[in-house]
């Protein structure tokens, strides 16, 4: 039985998979069930080396919420973390089929490639990962029914009463592949130093680089601590998880060009760079990992083959002997692959959805809403570096903040709609209102897109809604091109001005640059003259990073989550997004991820998101499902969480038809 066309699974709008705090405690050691839970549950939780040191001090353990509390027992304080998913309602899922044959050996996933493809963690962007997530392992993975947070690499974790240290306890056991040992804390820390190395390109390395960084003690063989070096960091297992995550990789097989261990590594003015550098290219032609599926090859452009490991995975029982994966560009042609029946599991823009299911093919869901889209508009710097610094900070250090929030000076050009004064908002509004969202959705999204009322913010979020924006809906965003004409006339552009658009697919969302066409036909409609730039992304991904982006508004898309990790990564002045920054987002988001407890937080997030709301700060646009098109006649069952790095992850507990 497989799940049969436009077969949805709604939303409960709950908010409360991972309800638990940031300490949860996962009960680990035995493989993944084949069947989902009956209900939303709580989240639960070589070569010789010398001995690591002792321990400075291991954390003490604080209560998990969903813990039960023995009557009358005296609780510390218990910091909290936010909701990462909005729970799904289980979805059945097949038993176990082990009788008869599976009608082919290896399933063929065709897919949009993403912009950087590697083997090696740091040279590729989230979405990359989606080419070898069935090989690499986390310390902690996400659900792929509900998002929880489900043991790993690690089997358990707790948070101090502070907030800044994390300890993990170790899975043992786990073989690397290619006869790399076992896996060990060494790998743990060898993994983070890798990651946080100033070349790292990783969407994510900075997070754990500078704020809050991460610093990673060896308690013993099978536990570490790492403990945040700039802030508390409730929501670190967020970053830490298969939700964005750290690939582990062995420090063995990383070491094998350094035979003197850490004296070997390269330094730099500040020290040592953390990882074997020399081994790059050894590693990169065949990295180990810990997966139950280990490297064959890989062609840039082409794609990429794995095989089952040949022993018994401590975690899943793989129903295919290989996997390959297809780099395809054009939907199109990915469409033309599945209904020859060269594919069995595709990203399919939803435009061509209907045309699958009238050729047999079916569409799987993600189990939560997985993505937003919308517009940015570029330039909006207006942090200055004279709010948000840690008054408890070194004078070093707050120097250094200080330096790194100030990029109001860094928009090179001034266009209207990031002018800092009343005419920039009123271009701002104008562009906002000249967009008939409805229309747009039920031609490019057919219908699916849910509403979205600020750029990356998901509504079923804490403080991604706020009940009184509906009252200011209509006049900031609400579709009228009259209305638009006449305040592009106020701000001081009565025959409009013309404007720059790159344009460029991504993972999950392959429809952007059509997303973006529809947009510039309505601004076209109030006088304006966009001009459409087809781009690649990792060049346009240089100039957002670099603040080159006074010149255009662009599209982008995000996975849906909690507003700490979307305003940390998209509205920080000092990372590299930039998408709107200001002085009073900088205090109210450092004073939000300082708290420990989600009551404090949200209070300080509602601060930043009603700044972006009512300053039109953004081109909000819609939250949306991620869409697998598979051949029901060799894919029984896919079920795949959504939000993660790439998407259209969880390939090796795919099972497949028997006959």
């Amino acid at each position: 039985m497989s799940f049969r066309r436009f077969l949805r699974y709604p939303i409960a709008v709950l908010a409360v998979a991972l309800l638990t705090t940031a300490m949860i405690v996962g009960c680990g050691g035995a493989a993944e069930e084949t069947t989902a839970p009956a209900a939303p549950a709580p989240a639960q939780q070589t070569q010789q080396q010398a001995a690591p040191a002792a321990p400075t001090q291991a954390p003490a353990e604080v209560r998990a919420t969903n813990t039960p509390v023995p009557q009358g027992a005296t609780l510390a304080p218990t910091p909290t973390q936010r909701a990462s998913v909005l729970q799904a309602t289980p979805r059945p899922t097949l038993a176990p089929q082990t009788e008869g044959e599976l009608v082919t050996d290896r399933l063929i996933a065709v897919l949009d490639p993403p912009s950087l493809e590697s083997m090696l963690d740091c040279e590729v962007t989230g979405s990359g990962v989606v080419n070898y997530r069935m090989s690499a392992e986390f310390m902690v993975d996400a659900s792929r029914f509900d998002g929880s947070y489900d043991p790993m690499l690690a089997t358990e974790w707790s948070i101090t009463p502070d907030g800044k240290t994390w300890n993990f306890k170790l899975r043992q056991g786990v073989r690397w592949h290619d006869d790399w040992g076992d896996f060990t804390a060494r790998d743990v820390k060898h993994s983070l130093s890798y990651y946080t190395n100033p070349e790292c390109r990783a969407s994510y390395s900075d997070y754990f680089r500078s704020d809050p960084g991460s610093d990673v003690e060896i308690v013993n063989d099978y536990e570490v601590n790492i403990h945040m070096e700039k802030r508390p960091a409730v929501d670190f297992l967020y970053w830490f998880s298969g939700y964005r995550g750290v690939p582990i990789s062995s420090k063995a097989q990383w070491d094998q060009a350094c035979p003197n261990g850490e004296a070997d590594y390269e330094t730099t003015e500040s020290g040592s760079i953390g990882y074997c550098k020399a081994s790059r290219d050894a590693v990169y032609a065949k990295s180990a990992r810990t997966g139950p599926y280990e490297y064959v090859s890989f062609e840039e452009g082409v794609g990429w083959e794995w095989s089952r490991v040949d022993y018994d995975h401590w975690r899943v029982e793989a129903d295919f002997a290989e996997i390959e994966i297809k780099d395809v560009r054009e939907p199109a042609t990915r469409l033309a692959i599945m209904q020859a029946r060269e594919g069995h599991i595709a990203a399919i823009n939803r435009a061509l959805l209907q045309d699958a299911i009238d050729d047999g093919l079916e569409v799987f869901d993600s189990s939560v809403t997985a993505q937003t889209t919308f517009a940015i508009f570029g330039g909006m710097y207006f942090a200055t570096g004279e709010k948000g610094i840690d008054a408890t900070a070194s004078a070093e250090q707050q120097a250094a903040d200080r330096e790194a929030y100030n990029i109001v000076a860094a928009r090179d050009e001034q266009h209207p709609w990031n002018d800092p004064g009343e005419s920039g908002k009123l271009v701002r509004m104008a562009m906002n209102k000249a967009l008939d969202r409805d229309q747009i959705n039920d031609a490019i999204f057919k219908g699916a897109g849910g509403r979205q009322w600020v750029a990356t913010l998901v509504p079923d979020f804490a403080a991604g809604y706020n009940p009184a924006w509906e009252d200011s809906w209509d006049e900031l965003y609400g579709y009228d091109p009259e209305a638009a004409k006449q305040l592009l006339a106020d701000a001081g552009y009565p025959e409009g001005f013309s404007f720059r658009i790159p344009v460029f697919p991504l993972s999950g969302v392959p429809e952007m640059p059509d997303m973006m066409e529809a947009m510039a036909k309505f601004w076209t409609e109030i006088g304006l003259e966009p001009q459409l730039d087809p781009i690649e992304f990792s060049n346009w991904r240089n100039e957002y990073r670099g603040l080159n982006t006074d010149c255009c508004v662009y599209p982008f898309r995000g996975p849906a989550a909690p507003i700490d990790t979307r305003v940390h990564f998209y509205f920080s002045a000092e990372r590299f997004f930039r998408a709107y920054s200001s002085d009073d987002i900088q205090e109210n988001k450092n004073k939000a991820l300082r708290a420990l407890n989600e009551a404090d937080a949200t209070t300080d997030w509602q601060k930043v998101s009603d700044e972006i709301f009512y300053a039109a700060g953004t081109i909000p646009g819609w939250t949306l499902p991620v869409s697998a098109v598979v051949d029901p006649d060799v894919v029984a069952e896919y079920i795949f969480l959504g939000p993660n790095n790439g998407n259209y992850v969880y390939l090796e507990h795919v099972k497949g038809v028997r006959e």
